[in-house]
């Protein structure tokens, strides 16, 4: 007999304890098995995405789940829709994310804290319609700040004796020493932001290919991402670039990135703090240097003998109220080209400020010997927008700029100033974003610039 048969002749309870012990091995692959089976059904998906629902009032849809000890837990082909207001114009989801997986920290799971070792984003795509936005500005309200109390009466200084000596200088708090804890960090493949309006033609902003790691807890890092463009109305800024980041708890910076926009080096820096709300520091510099030939709309070109450019972000991300911004643009010898008439200026100007939702052009001008143009705009938090433009010229020259520009326009009417050698020529618009009319001249026609556009 076999020796394995005589152990079994000889120990009857032996073929038992074998059967047992096989199953107490294979109860661990089992249960993977099964758990895994549980998260892919339609009751465990449809729960999960009820419960994103709840936390950001978005209709959302789950592809399936799976978990591992290796690898934690997955979510396939989750969809954050657009808000059933703008669903219509705009099919496309506001998040979609391929693969969204979390790396928890066991240990602290079976101690029941929730700690994240790593998140990973598969081509997560975030398309971020202006109407979204502009809706957060009119529902956020600013904290109105309580009025200090005023106390009824103040008391007297208490009376310190002159006998007793002076007492020493309080000495400094101890060093707060930080337990060091493994850095957490999210991890990005392909990752693209969008933000556009359903009524415009191209996107306002979109960054794309964008991969890389980004430290967000724990200790002091350093990390790169890798941007594959950046585009604004269509036209690109930069293409395939690195952002050096580094991590020092709670702050997140942008090291200064130096990249091009137009042929013109500009130089943009981010700070973000890790906290409530996520205050945020942008700030964007291009120094003075000469302007390319640049297209503008209706077939026109502009180009500078110099320009420069500052401006400066900072609020919390999540509360838009909180955001302001400035921005000053300066010019020397700007020209702007329509077809055979081409505009000379001396010196060209802007300055431009965000507060409490309310963006606002203060002040717009290019001064010439030959032409002026003077103007601002304003864009409230409601989507309602207004912009005055004054032209200043003889009227022949306002004449022949506007058949330009606006060829199948009736003949302007044009606002006589002081002298009869000179005109202006009146530019408004107003409305907001489904709708957005231009007035041309004085009690002059209306031109409809923006219209929903069909969507197939």
């Amino acid at each position: 007999m076999e020796p394995e048969a005589q152990i079994a002749a000889a120990r009857p309870g032996f073929r038992y304890w074998k059967r047992v012990l096989i199953s107490l091995l294979l109860l661990p692959f089992l249960g993977f098995v099964l758990s895994n089976l549980l998260l892919s059904s339609p009751w465990v998906r449809h729960w999960m995405a009820e419960k994103i629902e709840r936390k950001t009032g978005l209709e959302t849809t789950i592809g399936n789940v799976s978990w591992s000890p290796w690898a934690g837990l997955q979510i396939n082909q989750l969809k954050l829709h657009q808000p059933a207001e703008l669903r219509t114009t705009l099919p496309v989801p506001l998040a979609s994310i391929a693969t969204f997986q979390i790396t928890p920290v066991w240990r602290a799971w079976l101690r029941g804290k929730f700690e994240v070792r790593s998140v990973s984003l598969d081509t997560p795509q975030l398309t971020l319609p202006l109407e979204l936005l502009v809706h957060l500005a009119q529902a956020a309200h600013p904290a109105q700040p309580t009025p200090p109390q005023v106390a009824a009466a103040t008391p007297a200084p208490p009376q310190v004796s002159q006998n007793l000596p002076p007492s020493p200088p309080p000495s400094p708090p101890p060093a707060v020493i930080r337990p060091s804890t493994p850095t957490g960090w999210i991890h990005l493949k392909n990752a693209s932001l969008t933000l556009l309006s359903p009524t415009a033609r191209q996107p306002i902003f979109a960054a794309k290919a964008i991969s890389g790691s980004l430290p967000i807890a724990g200790d002091a890092a350093q990390s790169t991402l890798r941007i594959g463009g950046i585009s604004c109305a269509g036209r690109s800024l930069a293409a395939d670039f690195p952002a050096h980041f580094d991590w020092q708890p709670p702050f997140l910076t942008l090291r200064p990135l130096t990249f091009t926009i137009h042929e013109m080096k500009t130089t943009l820096a981010l700070r973000l703090a890790m906290f409530s709300n996520f205050p945020l520091q942008i700030s964007l510099a291009i120094p003075a240097q000469a302007l390319p030939e640049m297209a503008l709309p209706r077939d026109g070109k502009t180009h500078a003998e110099s320009l420069a450019v500052n401006a400066a972000f900072r609020g919390l991300l999540l509360a838009p109220t909180t955001w302001q911004a400035d921005c000053l643009v300066q010019a020397l010898r700007p020209a702007v080209v329509f077809g055979p008439h081409e505009a000379k200026f001396d010196r060209g100007s802007a300055i431009t400020v965000l507060r409490g939702g309310q963006l606002s052009c203060l002040d717009a001008r290019l001064i010439g010997d030959e032409l002026s143009i003077l103007g601002n705009a304003t864009l409230l938090a409601n989507g309602s927008t207004a912009a005055a433009c004054r032209l200043v010229s003889t009227p022949e020259r306002l004449g022949g700029i506007v058949t330009a520009i606006f060829p199948n326009s009736s003949p302007p009417a044009l606002t006589p100033l002081s002298t009869p050698q000179r005109a202006a020529f009146d530019l408004a618009a107003f409305g907001n974003f489904q709708h957005l009319y231009l007035q041309l001249g004085k009690d002059g026609p209306l031109l409809n610039l923006i219209s929903p556009p069909a969507h197939p």
